[in-house]
């Protein structure tokens, strides 16, 4: 009789334990804030400077730089803008969050993308050419930003997403990105 009370408190004990280790946001299917990981991955200058674009279900949001200061009609033009820029078309995406500097004197671009059902390939291509269209821009006008070109991370993480990272320290961004969507 003993042994079954101590065998039935310790199956218990065990279920409990995987009730709470099932309650993780990753295994529990809660959206990620995409936005929040690019904000704590990058330096709290780009964060002033630079806004970052949201896109999902065909609504641009921004947040960040001169986010505050941009009309609803802004933020949708300039992130459709970005977007393009970045190689990417609306039906690529199922969600992304995206940061490009526009002037064509520094090679900066971090991007968060969800692809779309089926459009794994057609995000890596579009932002591998945003990458080397970067490198193009640079090689001969300013060594330092070919070099950040050059060193550009793209890389495909665990949980799906496509990760861009195009800017100074990015070895640091990336981890810090990819630690983010863990």
């Amino acid at each position: 009789m003993i042994k079954r009370i101590i065998a039935a408190a310790a199956a218990l004990v065990l279920c409990l334990g995987l009730a709470a280790c099932g309650s993780s946001p990753a295994s529990s299917g809660e959206a990620k804030d995409y936005a929040a990981i690019l904000t704590a991955a990058r330096p709290a200058q780009d964060n002033e400077n630079l806004v970052i674009f949201h896109y999902k279900d065909g609504v641009y949001t921004a947040t960040g730089g001169y986010a505050d200061e941009l009309s609803a009609e802004d933020i949708a033009s300039q992130g459709a803008m970005c977007l393009q820029v970045l190689g990417l078309a609306e039906e690529d995406v199922a969600e992304a969050v995206f940061s490009v500097s526009l002037m064509n004197v520094q090679s900066y671009g971090l991007a968060i993308v969800k692809p779309a059902d089926g459009r794994e390939a057609a995000v890596t291509e579009g932002l591998q050419v945003f990458i080397d269209s970067q490198k193009a821009a640079q090689e001969n006008y300013l060594a330092d930003q070919y070099a950040i070109a050059k060193a550009a991370r793209l890389d495909t993480v665990k949980s799906g997403e496509v990760v861009l990272v195009m800017c100074e320290n990015q070895d640091t961004v990336f981890s810090a990105v990819k630690d983010g969507l863990a």
